[in-house]
């Protein structure tokens, strides 16, 4: 490889870092549920990120790496991998290019960023159900709106331009099918984005996410609620434990612990936590229709009757409450007045 080639035979411009492991980045993969290229992922494992400087190392000495005009700030700058996932999960965050409702597996990978003061994104698609390789693509910002463009067919193609133009590659359009937006339709990422996963891909995916944040408890909580659909009880009450250990203070981890004991356990166990959730969030309309359950399956009715009406009074139209309430009302001998809410469920389903 001429890049390398550059970097081990002492070129002052070429700053890359050291290898990267392939299990490494194969647990980046598992624990986002995305698929990077092999020739990206081989550039990973032998460089890790780096960039070609515009001039010497020496030229650098007193500037910091992102001060203008400092090294990383003015090169094309492939980001390392603890950088990658940062970006990855910043990007995420946003539904970058996505619409600000889409919920499934994150599709967009930032591999690199342009010099000057713009820092506009060069990113690749995720590999998953890809036939070929993901192009590179470039997000240029106008205005606060960017306007994406493929440059390159795939990795390797773009890193050619990268090495021939010694850092600073033209960024041209690419002559077959140019259009993000086309090729985002013709290849139907955000179908495949969507697929819905299964719960043991779930939990894998989860506990590979665990293994590069240890300390993530939303993690634990998702993973707690996927052994729980799946069936796998003791496993999911220990992820809900340790999320409560890691936050106390989170009334959502009480919830799921306590909706795991309501449902298959001892629902006084499974009214603590409901409690604790319900006095940690008082104006959370689902905590309280939680505990309305646990109420209800204690027969402790007139309370349970409380919680519905207080998660009701939140949102009118929260169905669930109105379930808990209907049966509240049977259970009281209140049959007109459960067959009214049930005239109003009618109206609102």
């Amino acid at each position: 490889m001429k890049l390398e080639k550059k970097v081990y035979y002492g070129n002052s411009r070429y700053k890359f870092s050291t290898r990267l492991d392939r299990e490494d980045i194969e647990t980046f993969e598992k624990g986002f549920g995305i698929s990077l290229s092999e020739s990206y992922k081989q550039f990973l494992e032998r460089f890790n990120g780096g960039m070609i400087l515009e001039y010497d190392d020496t030229f650098y000495i007193d500037m910091t790496d992102w001060e203008p005009d400092g090294p990383k700030w003015s090169s094309f700058y492939f980001y390392d991998f603890e950088e990658l996932i940062e970006k990855y999960r910043g990007l995420d965050l946003v539904n970058w290019l996505l619409e600000d409702d889409f919920e499934g597996t994150y599709p967009i990978i930032p591999i690199c960023k342009s010099p000057g003061p713009d820092q506009n994104i060069i990113f690749m698609v995720s590999n998953k159900n890809l036939e070929g390789e993901s192009p590179v693509f470039l997000g240029v910002s106008e205005s606060g709106k960017y306007t994406c463009t493929k440059i390159a067919r795939d990795f390797n193609t773009f890193l050619g331009y990268y090495i021939e133009s010694d850092g600073f590659p033209a960024m041209l359009p690419d002559d077959i099918e140019p259009s993000w937006q086309a090729y985002m339709e013709k290849h139907q990422i955000l179908k495949i984005a969507n697929q819905k996963e299964s719960y043991s891909e779930s939990i894998a995916r989860s506990t590979s996410h665990l293994i590069l944040f240890p300390k993530d408890k939303w993690t634990y909580c998702e993973r707690g609620n996927f052994y729980m659909f799946d069936g796998q009880l003791e496993l999911a009450l220990t992820d809900f434990n340790k999320a409560i250990e890691l936050d106390e203070n989170e009334g959502f981890f009480y919830h799921c612990r306590g909706d795991l004991t309501l449902d298959h356990g001892n629902p006084r166990k499974a009214l603590i936590d409901l409690d604790i959730a319900v006095n940690i969030e008082p104006d959370n309309k689902m905590f309280l229709k939680r505990r309305a359950d646990a109420f209800l399956k204690l027969n402790k009715l007139k309370k349970a009757l409380e919680d519905c009406n207080m998660a009701l009074a939140l949102d009118n139209k929260y169905t669930l409450a109105l379930y808990t309430r209907i049966r509240v009302y049977k259970a009281l001998g209140e049959t007109k007045k459960a067959n009214a809410d049930t005239e109003l469920l009618d109206t609102i389903e």
